[in-house]
Order: structure tokens, then C-alpha cells, then sequence
């Protein structure tokens, strides 16, 4: 399966493949609603489908995957949609453990941990811990996760920092402070469900990032439409404030020397 998954992709097109994606997934209430069930069993399904998705972009070799798993604007949600979602985020911790142990996955997590309840907190700590040594492939969860009150920390601490510099700051200086300051920027940020918003995802970090949308739900959003997205992805000329006939020139010059 890894190996079909590879040769989805031609060895030019493997070295464009984004460095960092992000993923908003969304649409598991929905979906479970179109089948006549309640939402946990949309959110159930959608768990699987993450385990899926997430070895599919380990296979083809992109080293950093974010899911946006909960949003503090979640905490608005039914309590027992609340509940089950806490109580799949602790199973799906404790059943992927030992393979993260066992592939040299390093977990990672943004957002305010504390505003989750003590088991689901633990589950997360646990897992943090005994993978922080490892370095093959790195996988982070947004949990409780709000990119303003994000920021809105990072500015308090910053100021602390540098209350007596007088010096310019930088955006490297400033990104130090932000809960992803050990992560790459997104290179591609997918969102399903059809929803053209980020809905307070990585606001700032998302700066150059590229946008795909897809119309799927989340669990039904698998490798092929992951490969549609990467594939849609590599299409894409990323410029960063640049023309296209100096893209052109870089490359070429890159190319010859």
C-alpha cells in the first residue's frame, strides 16, 4: 500500500511535495447526520479515517502533519458531544502509542491542554513524553487550540522578554513565542467539508501557506483525495512576492551551478 501510494507521484513531483501540511477536519457531524446518525458516530469514523490519512503522509515522505483535532470554540458544543470526543481523543492516544514508539513518531501538541479534562489531559501528556526523543516523522495535535489567544499569549510573553530591548523585533524573534516555535510554517493547509474559512487556525504561521478546500467530508476524505490535494498542491507556483520570470531565473541558475 505504501509503495502504491509512491508511485502515485513521479520522483519530480516527490521533491515538490510539501514540507509541512495542516489539515481542518471537518464535516463529521454532518456526514454521520446524511446516514441517519448521531454525531459521535461521525466523529467515531473520523478518527479511523485519521489514522489513514496519517500514515498515507508519512508513506510518501511529508515529515510534519497538524491536525486541527479541537478548537476552543468547541468548548461550545453539546457536553456529551463533548464527552465522547474526549473520551475517542484518549483512545485513539493510547491505541497509536506504541506504533508512534515504534516509527520514531515525535507527538506534539498546541493549544491550552489545561481546558481538557484529566484523563484526556494525561493521555496527551503521557504520549508527549515518551515520544519527545523521537526524530523520524513528526505528528501535532491542536487540542483546546485558538490561534488569537495564541497570539495574544505569545505578544504578553514577548513584551516580558523584550520590555528593555530596544532593538527592532523580528517576525523570528516574535515566532519564538508561538506555540509552533519548534514546527515549520504549513506549507499546505487542507480544509473538507467545503468551508473557505480557517476558523482561528494557525492565522499567523499560515501566511504562505496554500489553501485547498476540499468538498468532502472529513471521513470520507482518503488517500486519493489526499494525492488530489498534493497533486493540486505541486501545480500551484509559490512566488513569496516574487514574478514568475524571476522564479524562473532563481531556477535556472540553481539548476546550472
Amino acid at each position: 500500500m505504501a509503495d502504491d501510494f509512491m508511485h502515485a507521484f513521479t520522483p519530480e513531483e516527490q521533491k515538490q511535495l510539501p514540507h509541512h501540511i495542516a489539515i481542518i477536519m471537518d464535516g463529521n457531524g454532518r456526514w454521520a447526520r446524511s446516514r441517519g446518525k448521531p454525531r459521535l458516530f461521525g466523529h467515531r469514523n473520523g478518527v479511523k479515517n485519521v489514522r489513514d490519512v496519517v500514515h498515507a503522509a508519512r508513506e510518501i515522505g511529508v515529515p510534519y502533519v497538524t491536525l486541527y483535532a479541537f478548537s476552543q470554540e468547541n468548548q461550545n458544543r453539546p457536553k456529551n458531544e463533548k464527552s465522547g470526543l474526549m473520551k475517542l481523543l484518549e483512545e485513539f492516544i493510547k491505541i497509536e502509542l506504541k506504533g508512534m514508539q515504534r516509527d520514531g513518531t515525535r507527538l506534539r501538541a498546541i493549544g491550552d491542554l489545561g481546558g481538557l479534562p484529566e484523563f484526556a489531559q494525561k493521555a496527551v501528556e503521557d504520549a508527549i513524553e515518551k515520544t519527545k526523543d523521537n526524530d523520524s516523522w513528526n505528528l501535532t495535535l491542536a487540542l483546546n487550540y485558538g490561534s488569537r489567544q495564541e497570539v495574544l499569549r505569545a505578544v504578553s510573553s514577548c513584551c516580558l522578554k523584550h520590555e528593555s530591548d530596544n532593538g527592532e523585533l523580528t517576525w523570528a524573534d516574535f515566532a519564538q513565542h508561538l506555540e509552533t516555535k519548534d514546527l515549520p510554517d504549513p506549507d499546505l493547509i487542507i480544509r473538507t467539508s467545503g468551508e473557505f474559512r480557517l476558523s482561528n487556525f494557525l492565522l499567523l504561521q499560515a501566511a504562505y501557506a496554500e489553501i485547498f478546500v476540499s468538498p468532502l467530508h472529513w471521513p470520507d476524505f482518503n488517500r486519493d483525495a489526499l494525492a488530489d490535494a498534493l497533486r493540486e498542491y505541486i501545480r500551484r507556483e509559490r512566488r513569496f512576492g516574487k514574478t514568475s520570470e524571476q522564479l524562473k531565473t532563481q531556477k535556472t541558475s540553481h539548476n546550472s551551478s
